[in-house]
């Protein structure tokens, strides 16, 4: 009879430690005593991708949250091979992460390299890179393209989440019949009506969470009719083929329009935050040509600077995307964006674009793409998650 009465205590008191390691779990997220980590690839030319994972970092570390972005470094070959050279033996260079590019919203963000050894960069600096630290209170965040790095963190007791900014490289970058969910993972944030809609057709039963980006109107701000140039502002697409297309319908509207040959498209490409915002804000019209944005804030950009848009229609913009706010052609299609990109130029050169109406209809759409929205929506989300963190824990007690 002892011997089971002492059996029952210690199962007592087993049941009652492990309690009290989840309380203690429980009230570290209740109190914001946890990490927010962002796996980030270290890019250090300007990507919308990337300012969009800082911006949130930035709203999360300001509301009190402990945010690091961890990145896995490049290595330089040149450098490498160089150095190597030199010393006659195998020495490995690095590319320091430094985006610089994406303003206010990096300042004060940790950035952590991860490795197991002393880093040497290129700029001539060093660096300890870590091996993650995760405790089952922190929560891990993973941009949709980045398999590998979910499949790392299968064992990992953590909270993670994939940050959804493109519904084009989801299935590109698994293999057929893979889910997030081989990886134990069923939560997504998501940057648009368009990605969640994708997401919920190729993974039902995913938990997604949505928000609204917003417009910084301090840095895209409308210049005076007099103060803009008759140019078109322009961005190529992201690969070959993409920009080869651009570069088409620009050719095709040039024969389609002989008579506007003296106006000039301008590329806006590895641009700081506030040189493209001014060459935007300086052009007339902009060129919109992303096939596959999932997103896609350029346009509201423009109509922030008082800037018209003739652009293409991808999946991402259908949620702002309408008749008033813009010269729409079907996604892809050359010849119609072609002419439409006359029909834009011929009224704005006859005054039929400087209706106020016009702008009315700018400042409809941006209305729902404001920081303090952005900001809103973000923290809200991260309420939910420590609320639906907290009572995943709560079942595990005994």
């Amino acid at each position: 009879m002892s011997e089971v009465t002492e059996e029952v205590k210690q199962k007592e008191n087993l049941s009652a430690e492990h309690n009290n390691v989840v309380n203690s779990v429980i009230d570290k997220i209740k109190s914001n005593n946890f990490k927010i980590y962002y796996y980030c690839p270290p890019m250090n030319t300007p990507s919308g991708g990337i300012g969009v994972i800082f911006k949130q970092a930035k709203i999360l570390q300001e509301a009190g949250y402990n945010v690091t972005i961890i990145y896995e470094p490049r290595q330089d070959t040149k450098a490498s091979f160089q150095e190597s050279q030199k010393k006659s033996k195998k020495i490995e260079i690095f590319e320091r992460f430094k985006p610089d590019w994406v303003g206010k919203d990096a300042e004060g963000i940790k950035l952590q390299p991860l490795g197991n050894s002393e880093l040497r960069f290129n700029d001539g600096t060093t660096e300890k890179a870590e091996m993650l630290s995760i405790n089952p209170e922190d929560f891990v965040i993973i941009p949709e393209g980045f398999p590998n790095v979910m499949e790392r963190f299968v064992q990992i007791p953590c909270k993670k989440i994939v940050f959804a900014q493109s519904w084009y490289y989801i299935l590109n970058s698994m293999s057929v019949g893979q889910s997030w969910k081989n990886w134990g993972i069923e939560d997504v944030i998501s940057i648009s009506d368009g990605i969640s809609e994708y997401i919920n057709v190729i993974m039902p039963g995913m938990r997604i969470k949505n928000y609204s980006q917003s417009i910084d109107r301090n840095l895209f701000k409308p210049k005076k009719i007099s103060e803009k140039f008759p140019k078109i502002a322009f961005m190529p697409g992201r690969t070959q083929d993409a920009i080869l297309k651009t570069y088409n319908v620009i050719k095709t509207f040039y024969c389609f329009y002989p008579q506007y040959r003296w106006i000039r498209f301008d590329e806006l490409k590895g641009l700081s935050k506030e040189d493209f915002a001014n060459r935007l804000a300086e052009s007339s019209l902009a060129l919109y040509t992303d096939e596959i944005a999932g997103f896609g804030t350029m346009p509201l950009e423009a109509m922030a600077c008082n800037t018209h848009v003739v652009g293409w229609t991808p999946l991402g913009g259908k949620e702002y995307m309408n008749s008033q706010n813009g010269y729409w052609a079907h996604n892809g299609e050359i010849f119609q964006l072609a002419e439409l990109l006359g029909i834009a130029i011929e009224r704005l050169l006859t005054g039929m674009l400087d209706d106020k109406s016009v702008y009315e209809e700018y400042e409809k759409t941006l209305s729902k793409y404001t920081e303090e929205k952005e900001k809103e929506g973000v923290l809200k989300i991260y309420n939910e998650y420590k609320t639906e963190r907290i009572q995943e824990l709560e079942k595990l007690k005994q």
